[in-house]
């Protein structure tokens, strides 16, 4: 289906199971040419795949692919089936469901973290990464993390929401990814707030989209994507 055309941008949704999941995802530039790298996105804890589509629209006429995680989004939220590995899974799915090879894989936040796993789980598919401000651990979230989530306006009254929230702090461990980088050849792309231990809160990001630095990250985005092209026409 696509939801959005216009003269130069077009996106389409899918859905594609793992298991007994129905997992939501958004992708554009699906006839796009072969020589761009494709980049698929991990999402923040809370995030959707639709929070994507403005930097979509910004790397067109690259293929770009997102998908809600389990319990996010459009995509189903079970009362549990959480785990740090599960949630890793459902990327690894997407990706084999759309034939996608050697690509560019960019994860925001808790995002970072899934996509290290499948990157170090698949060093042959992956092209590069970029990490946006998150170390390479995966926490276990305090009591009461998902309540704290409960205002935003995409989970306030909406009981899957919350229902994945609670899941997602009910089965989370801690896990340290520092030696999976190991494992990972491609090139990274590692993007900080600036300062250290600057860690982006979700009204900065919005901030930054706002002002020019948003172009300036979509820039630099674009020059590494460009050095992944010249590498994988080799």
């Amino acid at each position: 289906m696509v939801l959005s055309t216009s003269e130069q941008f077009s996106f389409r949704e899918g859905w594609w199971k793992n298991g007994s999941i129905r997992l939501h995802y958004v992708e554009s530039g699906w006839d796009s040419s072969s020589n761009l790298t494709p980049v698929v996105y991990a999402h923040t804890g809370f995030g959707t795949a639709e929070v994507f589509i403005p930097e979509m629209k910004a790397l067109s006429p690259r293929r770009c692919v997102s998908c809600s995680l389990r319990g996010r989004g459009d995509s189903d939220a079970p009362e549990a089936g959480y785990t740090f590995d599960e949630n890793v899974s459902d990327l690894d799915v997407v990706v084999n469901h759309l034939t996608l090879d050697r690509i560019c894989v960019m994860g925001w936040s808790l995002g970072v973290t899934y996509s290290i796993a499948y990157a170090a789980q698949h060093p042959e598919l992956v092209s590069g990464l970029v990490l946006l401000d998150y170390p390479a651990r995966h926490p276990k979230f305090s009591a009461g993390w998902a309540e704290r989530w409960s205002s935003e306006p995409s989970i306030k009254d909406n009981p899957d929401r919350m229902r994945g929230m609670r899941g997602l702090e009910r089965e989370s461990a801690e896990v340290l990814l520092w030696d999976r980088l190991d494992a990972i050849k491609s090139p990274i792309l590692l993007i900080g707030g600036g300062a250290e231990g600057a860690l982006l809160k979700q009204e900065h990001v919005e901030k930054y989209r706002q002002h020019c630095d948003y172009d300036r990250f979509i820039s630099r985005v674009n020059k590494f994507l460009d050095y992944i092209d010249d590498q994988r026409g080799r």
